[in-house]
């Protein structure tokens, strides 16, 4: 059983405010990366936005034609000479064509995210087996993936602005299932450092966040109308009426509001590969237990 009391360790929670979080102040802007099984992708919300708005990246290039993708493929294709060619929905297109000769000289990786919990010796000399039956160190592979989020992130923040957004603006936050063990965590944070988004130095710019507190944490701030179809009915009395407007009311409330200490609930992660459950109780003061 897990106390969610803070940040510890550069890793995220939900209680108070630590010396790490107030840094978030030097950032400009939130991004946050969905490192997925099947599918990846991110989000960012700039700090001065009052409406707390959170704009999600749908803009892949790839995918079904006029479908509007809120995710990439996590896939990630290597040059021959292990050098980076290209992630997402493009990498399994353009491996998918190439000729059955020439495709067994580049590393294709798909669904690699599951090694980093499958691995019982997590360390930085770990390999992945590519599609061609070839090797290549784990480390790298993740920080190739990690590397062309950051350049899309920074790409697109930069097109929306202003002004040109530098990695040093952002704060970034990665994803990480419950049941990862803690080598599994520093490794996804070592390979952060690899691809840039953060380094040793200032590892503040770097938050891990598991990833049903951070479903949690999103879903309590959700109005209850946004969760729970609103009911139907003629209102055909004033009784009526009156249910329909106490509905509405209690329909535009945050879901927190239902939240008490003592509350217990089910958190449910079904994602392409894996399926997690996680129970949380509210304590005194807003923090969790898992």
């Amino acid at each position: 059983m897990t106390e969610c009391n803070g940040l510890k360790n550069g890793y995220m929670s939900t209680g108070k405010m630590t010396n790490i979080e107030k840094q978030i102040e030097t950032h400009f802007v939130v991004a946050a990366i969905d490192f997925g099984t099947t599918y990846s992708g991110y989000a960012f919300s700039f700090l001065r936005d009052q409406a707390d708005s959170i704009h999600m990246m749908r803009k892949w290039e790839g995918g079904d034609p006029g479908v509007n993708n809120q995710k990439t493929a996590t896939t990630l294709l290597l040059k021959p000479n292990g050098d980076f060619h290209s992630f997402g929905f493009g990498a399994r297109d353009f491996y998918h064509d190439l000729e059955a000769i020439e495709a067994k000289k580049w590393y294709y990786f798909e669904k690699f995210k599951m090694n980093l919990h499958s691995s019982q010796d997590l360390h930085k000399g770990v390999e992945i087996q590519a599609a061609n039956g070839k090797k290549m160190l784990a480390l790298k592979v993740f920080a190739y993936a990690l590397r062309f989020f950051k350049d899309h992130c920074l790409q697109e923040l930069s097109d929306q602005s202003s002004t040109r957004i530098v990695n040093d603006d952002i704060r970034w936050v990665i994803t990480v299932p419950a049941i990862w063990r803690q080598p599994a965590k520093q490794f996804m944070r070592q390979a952060a450092y690899e691809a840039g988004l953060a380094s040793p130095q200032n590892p503040g710019q770097l938050l891990i966040a598991l990833e049903p507190e951070a479903a949690s944490i999103y879903c309590r701030k959700l109005k209850q109308r946004e969760l729970v179809p609103e009911e139907t009915s003629d209102y055909g009395s004033s009784t009526d009426s009156y249910h329909h407007n106490s509905l509405v009311k209690k329909n535009s409330a945050p879901v927190s509001t239902e939240f008490m200490p003592g509350t217990r609930y089910l958190v449910v992660d079904c994602g392409g590969g894996t399926v997690d459950l996680t129970v949380h109780e509210m304590e005194e003061g807003g923090t969790l237990k898992e």
